[in-house]
């Protein structure tokens, strides 16, 4: 019911008052006066009055209905406007992008319509602040904590007369979700207007950042360690894999080498971990089925365990386009962190399905095609403050951990262009989901042979030229070629290998494969020499070696001119038969 201001209410019965009364004292005086002057006769006159009266009664009532006719037209369309201009009121209060409430400090009088979408709520199921506050805030230590800062803020509005401070609070919505807003509150008269501005996508932004930089911070110095680590380990992994050959398959020593090497196997896999947080780093990409990976992964890590693994694929799963290994550390990292959630066994599932994301789909990543990655277990779940941390490098809840499983997961989808999240809490284990881009289109996948334990020699002589500033490296390195049969050269740096290549061809003993390091400090280094080699000869047979395996030239290393690449640490079975494939081409 429309209601008009109380002073235009006053007003009109005293005007139709005022009205009426100047024409009855009009109408009495001159209505006299003319009667006295027209007639003598007092029967007349009498007659005359009565005709008088009833003339004036007719009269002052059709003055009185045109005038209330007039009235109640004006009061129709002022009441007419103030409809209208309510509803575009209402209209624009429903169109704005942030929830809007209206409230006497008890009763919730009015919510907007992106207020119930925001949240999920109803008018008739926050009819009360009190009920808000329950639905809104369901951890009662949290929701105290809101109540009490909300009232001191009231009353410190009403007592001095100061704004009310915006609030930054975590809703919870109707559909589970936990939106991040900013309540900004106003008093007018009686009542309280709180603007309610979701600012869940900033804060997820903003945290994304976080992370982001703290891996950036780190990995300037995790691919340098990773670096100088490998060219280390390459020496004593060529060395015992070296040894092994040389000796009887019968020796007492094949079970210490073989165990010695075993434990080299594991520091790689360390420096693996290492490298995916490097900056500059790129995984080797190829088309892959993400549901075998899944599959493989869960079937090797529950293996002896108490939990029951369930495996969920849509039949229809598209293919991921990634680096098989990486992504196959980041299945492990995940299994490994819920069965250490769930000691006493549980239930761990991995489920994938195909999505597309659309602009209006509220996610950092762009629009496309996605294949979801979901891992739930049942285990004991993770406290608020655990999860703010848990991909945070070197962070971690375990006696024994390293804290980089979850953080080096973390960057690698981020490295496919992809997005992880986490769900969990307290008793209600965790669920982590994962997007990754995908494609429609498989292709063939090359599978790669497990090493052998004896290379197999090379047929003839070849020469072969091997470039590292690392005196061991090139040390083992020949020692190996010796024994696969080729003969080997050596040099430091890549200005030196520029000048040996051009000799050799002037000499008429070129060499038919470069082994060349990629990076050689303070010096030129695989890339450059190779550049300068080609130059001379279109045809050479480059091969980059690195102990940055996740370098991008190690992962295109054809764009840049070479016939392969070979990451470090290598065993002698992975030299031929990397030598085996360049050279047959």
């Amino acid at each position: 019911m429309m209601c008009f201001p109380r002073r235009l209410r006053d007003m009109v019965p005293l005007k139709i008052s005022f009205i009426y009364l100047v024409i009855s004292v009009l109408w009495i005086f001159s209505s006299d006066h003319l009667v006295g002057l027209l007639f003598t006769d007092s029967q007349v006159i009498t007659q005359a009055q009565t005709f008088k009266g009833w003339l004036y009664v007719g009269s002052t009532a059709a003055v009185i209905y045109v005038l209330l006719r007039r009235e109640i037209a004006t009061y129709a369309s002022t009441a007419e406007s103030l409809r209208k201009t309510g509803q575009d009121l209402l209209d624009l209060l429903d169109a704005m992008p942030v929830g809007v409430a209206l409230t006497d400090g008890t009763t919730i009088e009015y919510i907007n319509t992106s207020f119930s979408e925001r949240f999920g709520y109803s008018p008739d199921e926050i009819p009360t602040d009190e009920q808000w506050f329950l639905l809104a805030y369901p951890d009662p230590i949290y929701r105290r904590a809101v109540i009490n800062q909300w009232q001191q803020e009231l009353a410190s509005a009403r007592e001095q007369g100061v704004p009310i401070k915006p609030i930054e609070v975590r809703v919870s919505c109707k559909n589970g979700e936990t939106r991040q807003v900013i309540a900004n509150a106003q008093l007018i008269g009686n009542r309280i207007v709180v603007i309610f501005t979701d600012i869940t996508e900033r804060e997820l932004l903003r945290n994304e950042l976080a992370k982001m930089q703290k891996l950036e911070s780190i990995g300037m110095l995790a691919g340098s360690i990773a670096h100088d680590f490998n060219n280390i380990l390459t020496g004593i992994m060529g060395n015992l894999s070296y040894a092994q050959v040389l000796l009887d398959p019968s020796h007492p020593a094949q079970g210490p080498l073989a165990s010695a090497e075993h434990g080299t196997t594991r520091a790689v896999d360390l420096t693996g971990q290492l490298l995916t947080f490097a900056r500059g780093g790129e995984p080797v990409k190829k088309i892959l089925n993400i549901g075998e990976l899944i599959s493989e992964s869960m079937n090797l890590m529950l293996r002896g365990s108490k939990v029951r693994g369930v495996i969920e694929l849509a039949e229809d799963l598209w293919w991921v386009e990634g680096d098989g290994g990486q992504l196959s550390q980041v299945l492990n990292n995940m299994i490994i962190n819920a069965l250490q959630a769930m000691p006493d066994g549980g239930r761990l599932r991995i489920g994938a399905e195909n999505l597309r994301l659309t602009p209006s789909a509220g996610r950092s990543l762009p629009p496309g095609n996605y294949v979801h990655i979901e891992i739930e277990d049942s285990g004991h779940g993770m406290e608020p403050a655990v999860l703010e941390r848990i991909f945070d490098p070197y962070f971690t809840t375990k006696e024994r951990g390293t804290g980089l499983g979850l953080a080096s997961t973390y960057s690698i989808i981020n490295r496919h262009g992809g997005g992880i999240t986490v769900d969990s809490s307290p008793g209600q284990g965790a669920r982590f989901s994962v997007l990754l881009p995908a494609t429609e289109t498989p292709s063939a996948i090359t599978e790669v042979p497990e090493p052998g334990r004896q290379p197999t020699k090379a047929v003839g002589q070849r020469r072969i030229l091997v470039m590292d500033d690392e005196p061991a490296i090139c040390e083992i390195a020949s020692s190996m070629l010796n024994y696969l049969g080729y003969e080997v050269e050596t040099c430091s740096g890549g200005a030196e290998a520029v000048t040996r290549y051009q000799q050799a061809r002037a000499k008429n003993r070129p060499y038919d494969a470069v082994i060349m390091d990629l990076t050689i400090p303070g010096g030129i280094g695989g890339k450059e020499a190779a550049r300068q080699i080609l130059a001379l000869d279109a045809q050479a047979c480059l091969i980059v070696s690195s102990g940055y395996s996740h370098d991008p030239i190690m992962a295109e290393y054809q764009k840049h001119g070479f016939k392969g690449g070979l990451a470090k640490p290598y065993r002698v079975g992975d030299l031929a038969r990397m030598l085996a494939a360049v050279l047959a081409e």
